[in-house]
Order: C-alpha cells, then structure tokens, then sequence
C-alpha cells in the first residue's frame, strides 16, 4: 500500500510499562527492565526496517512508546498526521478473547484515524475486489472516495452491496441508489446488489467469501452499539466471520469521547 500511495511507513511498537502511583507521582516500576525491552525493540525494528528497505523503495521511521497502546497511537497520529494504522491480527478469534478484549478491537474503537486490520492469513499484497457495504447512511461519502481509490491504485473493481432489514430498508435502499450514482458518476468497474436480510454482519461475511473479496470497507459508525463490551455485536461478527482484511473508515480528527481502561496502573492509597 505504501509503494502505491507513495506514503511514508511508520513502525510503531508500544513497550508495555507498569507504574505506581503514590504521593510522589506516577512512577515506573522497573525502569532498568523498561529500557532494556526498548533497546531489544529497537533493534527488532531496525531489522525489521532494513529487511523492508531492501524489497521496497519506501520512507520509513521507526517510533517507540511506553505509554499505554492506545496512548501511544494517538499521539504518533497527530504528531505525524497518520492517515491509517495498520494492525496484523490473528485472523478469526473465539467469543472469549473479545469479551475480555483484544489489542485489535480496542485500536478499532479508540484510534483517531481509520483502522485496517489484516488477518495473519491473508497473503495478498493487493486489493482488486473491494466489497462496499451499503447499511447505513454514515459515512458514505468517505467509504465512496475511499473505495474509488482503492480501485484505482489496485486495477481493481468494486461490489458495492446494499443490505438492510425490513424495517430499514427504505433508508438503506435510498443510500445504495445515491452510491450507485456516484460509481456511475466516476466511470467505476463496479457491481451492484441489494439483499434484503435479518442479519447484515452475516451476509456480509456471506458476500466476501463467495465474491472472494480482498478487502471489506465498513464504518465506525457502522453499528450503534459497536463499543459494547460483552455483545458479539455487527464489527464483531465480522471479524469473527472472515479472514478479510477490513478497512474502518473514521472521519480523521474526530476525537474519540470514550477511553479505554489501563491494566497497567498499580494504585496505592495514601498512608494515614
């Protein structure tokens, strides 16, 4: 992706830091053990790098952080001014990791720029069949311009899938029939379907295994409840369901209001 948006590549790597915190402050536990484990990272990175380099001509920057994992990704995206955080999982996961939470889904929720999450088992280096999901009306426009570019950078083609129940199906067919016009408006190579459906995050994962899709755009607003915690709501069917990369497209900037709990805080009450 880099190669082809001409995009600089920024290797990331949160060391994780536990703290104490008493009447002097915040204070890390182990320092010692905490720049070591920034030095072995460092070198892994550096490696990492001169392995890229040699294979692709892409600007690269190796950053570190200690903060907590989220933290440290929203700081990097507005120093730099990200675009996308690309995270590797580790493809289908059980009910069980994502009710206790997984770095993958807690980047999904609280990153401030769009989120691609790409399962371990995906080998591809392109995305020719891009699937756009129709179900709901945030966001179009950014899933649209998105989705052309992708085609155009991939000589690929788009499907662009319209799908609702029956009692959104009016509002849902009213934005599949826009999306339609702007694929017409930009001379896309495109296919259109609407399926009437109980349920959109199953269909979707339907659609992409049988259209052999390479890449799924969806939304952050593509479900109301998607921050819920212990539901297998719409983005977590998803992932459960298919080993497609998925894009989560966000308006860039938007703050998130919610923040997740750190794991890594030992709180002492103050004597007396």
């Amino acid at each position: 992706m880099a190669v082809r948006h001409e995009a600089k590549l920024i290797l990331l790597h949160v060391v994780h830091t536990y703290y104490l915190v008493d009447r002097g402050g915040k204070q890390i536990i182990g320092s010692e053990t905490v720049q070591s484990s920034v030095e072995i990272a460092r070198q892994r990175l550096e490696e990492i790098k001169n392995s890229l380099q040699q294979n692709f001509n892409v600007e690269m920057e190796i950053r570190l952080s200690t903060q907590s994992l989220i933290d440290g990704i929203n700081e990097l995206i507005v120093e730099d001014d990200v675009d996308l955080v690309v995270l590797g999982t580790s493809g289908r996961q059980d009910v069980k990791s994502f009710i206790l939470g997984s770095n993958s889904y807690n980047v999904l929720q609280y990153a401030n720029c769009s989120v691609l999450l790409v399962p371990e088992t995906f080998t591809k280096s392109h995305f020719k069949k891009i699937l756009f999901p129709v179900r709901v009306e945030n966001e179009l426009d950014q899933k649209a311009e998105l989705s052309l570019l992708l085609a155009e950078k991939n000589e690929g083609g788009i499907n662009l899938l319209g799908v609702a129940d029956a009692d959104r199906i009016a509002q849902v067919r009213k934005s599949y029939i826009e999306m339609r016009k702007v694929m017409q408006m930009k001379g896309a190579d495109y296919v259109a379907e609407f399926k009437l459906c109980i349920d959109n995050a199953n269909v979707i994962v339907e659609t992409a295994q049988d259209e052999e899709s390479d890449i799924i755009l969806l939304a952050d607003q593509d479900e109301n409840s998607w921050k819920s915690f212990m539901g297998e709501n719409f983005f977590k069917k998803i992932i459960n369901g298919t080993d497609v990369p998925l894009f989560i497209v966000k308006i860039k900037g938007a703050k998130i209001d919610e923040t997740p709990l750190s794991g890594y805080d030992v709180t002492l009450p103050f004597p007396g």
